[in-house]
């Protein structure tokens, strides 16, 4: 594999990556919004670094990133479980 298709590679993964991880903060936003979700100080929390790490998904396609989209990811997905 050329080193040019394992970025495109990466920057795919990543593009899809992000828009879940979108859909995720969306979802919670929504359940905050609705008074639904008991966990604001958890949010309060994640919301930051998943900013930034959609951020760096849109500019830095490294090995790093793509560890740090999986793991707001994952943080988020428990998140979004609590809701009733």
């Amino acid at each position: 594999m050329s080193q040019t298709h394992g970025r495109h590679d990466l920057k795919s993964e990543l593009e899809r990556s992000a828009d879940y991880l979108r859909t995720l903060r969306d979802d919670i936003r929504v359940q905050l919004h609705l008074g639904k979700l008991d966990a604001r100080g958890e949010w309060e929390r994640l919301a930051p670094r998943l900013e930034k790490v959609l951020e760096d998904a849109k500019r830095d396609l490294s090995e790093a990133t793509r560890e740090a989209v999986a793991e707001v990811t994952e943080a988020a997905k428990r998140l979004r479980q609590r809701v009733p």
